[in-house]
């Protein structure tokens, strides 16, 4: 049997919020209001079974935004390596326990949570903070339509960077 393939045309929409602020400092305003999240310790709550422990911990790596960072990439000094005048560094931003109230509907709700952002500035221009509105990048799933938590990320996740950028 071969395999299927579809196409899910949807309506993305990019949300950026732009700050006066130099690059540097709204990383620095980012990285103080959001922890770390650990995967080897998320890992152990998983090979021991332990949900509690697991949201506890979540619960703990959250505060005080409600959203912790999963991953991050500096991307700005390849990119001026290879001669292009930009700062950039990426972010996977979320909450796993949140995220159960996408996961529940899709298992490809992995494609969007944790949420992607971006910070940049090109020599000259103002910083910027981009990411995709959540409600729109999970309009491609039908099945997710009855989870709120799309919603609730587009209104608590945006005012976090928002807060960064002023």
């Amino acid at each position: 049997m071969a395999a299927q393939v579809t196409q899910t045309p949807y309506d993305a929409v990019l949300l950026t919020i732009r700050s006066d602020k130099p690059y540097s400092e709204v990383v620095k305003a980012i990285e103080s209001r959001l922890q770390r999240f650990s995967i080897p310790k998320l890992m152990e709550y998983v090979t021991h079974s332990d949900r509690e422990g697991l949201e506890a911990y979540v619960d703990e790596v959250s505060v005080p935004t409600g959203f912790s960072v999963f991953w991050d990439f500096e991307q700005g000094s390849t990119m001026r390596l290879a001669g292009i005048p930009v700062e950039s560094k990426f972010y996977l931003v979320g909450n796993a326990v949140i995220a159960r109230g996408l996961f529940q509907y899709s298992g490809a709700a992995g494609l969007g949570a944790p949420v992607r952002i971006c910070v940049s500035q090109r020599d000259g221009e103002q910083t910027r903070i981009d990411l995709d509105q959540v409600t729109a990048f999970f309009s491609k799933f039908p099945e997710v339509a009855l989870s709120g938590v799309p919603s609730r990320l587009d209104a608590e996740m945006v005012k976090v960077f928002e807060e960064a950028a002023a």
